[in-house]
């Protein structure tokens, strides 16, 4: 693939990321607003290794069908990414770079658009709900931007390399 062609592909999914980390953050702003009105607090802090997984009861503020439409709709967000990427490569390398990448940038967008629409979250150290899939997953806000960062760098590399 030519450096022209690698870069506007990179460029178009990186704009359909931006875009959908947007979509994303709107879409959790109408839930906290319908279902925590009086803010979205995790009310537990995380300690090593960061991470928790399992039912939670502060997310029981949320009807089992909403919830699993939720779930639905976080596995719809992934198939998503994965179309694009399959449209973007041709390889499995390719189509691997060009998966990590829109990732990446639409879950660190997630969280800027949601600090600019509603101020959350307050830090990096905020505990938040990263996935419902196969069970919540919940951490603070550092580990899906670290992660994302590592996506990234491994996107780069991989592309670089093709």
């Amino acid at each position: 693939m030519s450096s022209l062609t690698k870069y506007r592909k990179l460029s178009a999914i990186t704009v359909f990321a931006v875009a959908f980390g947007y979509i994303e953050s709107a879409v959790v702003v109408y839930l906290r607003e319908l279902y925590y009105p009086n803010g979205f607090i995790v009310p537990f802090s995380i300690g090593f290794p960061f991470i928790r997984f399992g039912a939670s009861p502060f997310l029981a503020a949320i009807p089992q069908k909403i919830m699993l439409i939720e779930v639905f709709r976080e596995a719809a967000t992934i198939i998503l990414l994965g179309a694009a990427a399959f449209l973007a490569g041709k390889s499995f390398k390719e189509r691997l770079a060009f998966f990590l990448w829109p990732f990446a940038v639409w879950d660190i967008f997630y969280y800027v658009f949601l600090r600019l629409t509603i101020g959350w979250p307050q830090s990096l150290n905020t505990p938040d709900v990263l996935f419902l899939i196969p069970v919540p997953w919940i951490a603070p806000v550092w580990m899906p931007l670290a992660g994302s960062a590592a996506m990234i760098a491994a996107s780069a590399t991989l592309l670089r390399k093709l």
